[in-house]
């Protein structure tokens, strides 16, 4: 065999061992899909080993079910091996009947908390029609799956003396050295419960309770915790006020990268057992589409702008503002109608929905001239 021969032999086989080693390293990696759904909560967990695992369904509206069967689809899901329902509302179980009809499920993991509604009995009986697996895990339960592990760490078996937000599933999925928490809706008394019951549980990544209510997420959670990202499945403009400022304030201060749904859309992490990085479908406060945000890293990426005059700027242009969505942009535009131009920056701030944090975070961004 000539000598050329041997080289390009040599160099193939090279190519071939790197190509493996890449396609194994990627294989490792756990990918977590904070789906945006609006005001209601759907999260796909792939594992590495190549189970999927879907938290929550989203709201009961067929757009919503529909967006959610879409992307599931479009990731190359085909079966759903376990389907985790943290709690019975509707904004978390409504589209899961339409999901049963459309993929594969192997078991679903519910809360137990018994609700009356239309959208609760359709979901039961649709489990009942497929003849799903169907499981109550509870406080201390742990499931193996592929190359993580679930440990759940609420509610306990008491299930009378909570309310449907407070009875949700409480799990951490471990992976490697990482821990993620998946909190559902529970609120500042199951929160001090789970502190006691864990004086040491640490969070390289939250799903923010509640969709960032003030009755969730107290200085005492947070603090413990010591998030490295917090991620906010919440609607745009939403009727209850989600999230509150000074919820996102306190994840921030306690140095977490804060996401939400309803400014940066789809939210995907990528962890590797030991570092994680942030994708988002849209640009927010300085983090642009398609940006990778590296756990490792703690200066986010910092993007030049043009300022933003609040005096002369249509609706679209408004809501490229830091929490500032179509209802708030009609609100400033009607504001300065009837007002006449802002003399000061500080005037917007008279706007129904913008308060103090609001204008801070980017009052260097906007001018009246």
């Amino acid at each position: 065999m000539d000598k050329k021969k041997i080289v390009f032999l040599a160099l193939t086989a090279v190519l071939l061992l790197l190509f493996s080693l890449t396609f194994n390293i990627t294989a490792q990696n756990l990918k977590i899909h904070f789906i945006d759904v609006g005001q209601g909560d759907s999260i796909l967990i792939e594992e590495p080993g190549g189970h999927n695992i879907l938290v929550d369904g989203g709201d009961r509206a067929d757009i919503i079910a529909a967006q959610i069967i879409n992307y599931l689809k479009d990731q190359k899901i085909k079966k759903l091996d376990y389907l985790i329902s943290t709690h019975p509302h509707a904004d978390h179980i409504g589209g899961l009947v339409d999901i049963m009809d459309s993929f594969e499920v192997g078991s679903v993991l519910d809360s137990g908390k018994i609700h009356s509604s239309k959208t609760y009995e359709n979901y039961l009986i649709k489990i009942d029609q497929e003849n799903i697996s169907f499981d109550t895990p509870r406080q201390g339960d742990k499931f193996k799956i592929g190359e993580v592990e679930i440990h759940f760490l609420h509610p306990d078996q008491s299930l009378d003396q909570y309310d449907l937000n407070n009875s949700s599933l409480v799990f951490v999925l471990k992976y490697g050295q990482q821990n993620f928490l998946f909190t559902g809706d529970i609120e500042k008394e199951v929160e001090k419960e789970l502190l006691t019951e864990n004086p040491k549980l640490k969070a390289d990544i939250i799903k923010v309770p509640h969709h960032g209510s003030d009755t969730s997420s107290s200085a005492a959670w947070v603090k413990s915790l010591e998030p490295k990202t917090a991620v906010i499945q919440v609607g745009g403009d939403n009727s209850y006020g989600h999230p509150k400022s000074k919820i996102i304030k306190l994840y921030q201060t306690e140095g977490a990268n804060v996401f939400r749904n309803d400014l940066n859309g789809n939210i995907v992490i990528t962890a590797d057992g030991r570092n994680h990085t942030v994708k988002v479908d849209r640009s927010s406060d300085n983090i642009m589409v398609g940006t990778e945000l590296d756990s490792k890293n703690d200066n986010a990426p910092k993007t030049e702008t043009a300022l933003i005059n609040i005096n002369s700027a249509e609706a679209a242009v408004l809501e490229k503002l830091w929490g500032i969505g179509p209802a708030t942009a009609k609100k400033i535009i009607k504001y300065r109608n009837s007002h006449g131009p802002f003399k000061k920056l500080e005037e917007i701030k008279n706007v129904d929905g913008i308060d103090d944090y609001k204008f801070e975070r980017w009052q260097d961004k906007i001018t009246i001239n």
